[in-house]
């Protein structure tokens, strides 16, 4: 295993992006498993990312290279409803935690948006919509197994770039699929959950 460090070929998560998620230098300990979550069917937006100081996510991810890397993401700074996730040693991303959803901090869009149900969209940021396309899912991870998750499918007409990430109640993003044409070949980047620590009595509402 080997931390995933310096430029890649995207620069993106969410949704985690998963693509900014990955950009940096991980400095931070990996999350250690997650607190479980205590509503299981809460589909809320601050339930499928919860965001409260402290929290952070492993990942496990393919970059397409012989060896496994590592991602960490952590909320460093949560205030007034506003959070601040590092994803990297110089690399933040900003939301605004609203009654609505999660709105980037820039007002370019909606990283979730409430109410959460089949079809739902919203844009997502400069150029990029975002479309529920699946409900109630079961997903398998190195973290375990997680259900009623919800997929969304995030696409940046300008730039191409295709992401998938599938939300999980009371934990977070959990899987994150970057995809993207250069030069004639699909770049893919798949990260999966590998541990977190969240509470969810705690986060922000």
């Amino acid at each position: 295993m080997r931390l995933l460090h310096g430029p890649t070929a995207f620069t993106a998560f969410p949704v985690i992006t998963l693509i900014t998620l990955i950009t940096g230098l991980c400095t931070s300990a990996c999350a250690g498993a997650g607190v479980r979550p205590k509503t299981a069917h809460d589909l809320s937006p601050s339930s499928l990312y919860p965001l409260g100081a402290g929290y952070a996510w492993s990942y496990d991810v393919d970059t397409g290279d012989a060896q496994p890397t590592l991602a960490v993401a952590r909320v460093v700074e949560l205030q007034n409803g506003n959070a601040t996730v590092a994803t990297g040693a110089d690399s933040v991303l900003r939301y605004s935690v609203r009654s609505d959803g999660i709105a980037r901090a820039d007002d370019s869009g909606y990283l979730l948006k409430a109410p959460i149900g089949p079809g739902a969209s919203w844009t997502s940021g400069q150029g990029a919509s975002a479309q529920v396309t699946q409900l109630h899912v079961t997903l398998d991870t190195p973290a375990g197994k997680l259900t009623d998750c919800v997929v969304v499918d995030e696409h940046n007409a300008g730039s191409g770039q295709h992401i998938t990430t599938t939300y999980c109640p009371g934990v977070g993003p959990a899987q994150v699929i970057s995809e993207m044409e250069v030069r004639g070949q699909t770049l893919r980047v798949v990260a999966r959950l590998r541990g977190y620590t969240v509470d969810t009595t705690s986060a922000a509402q």
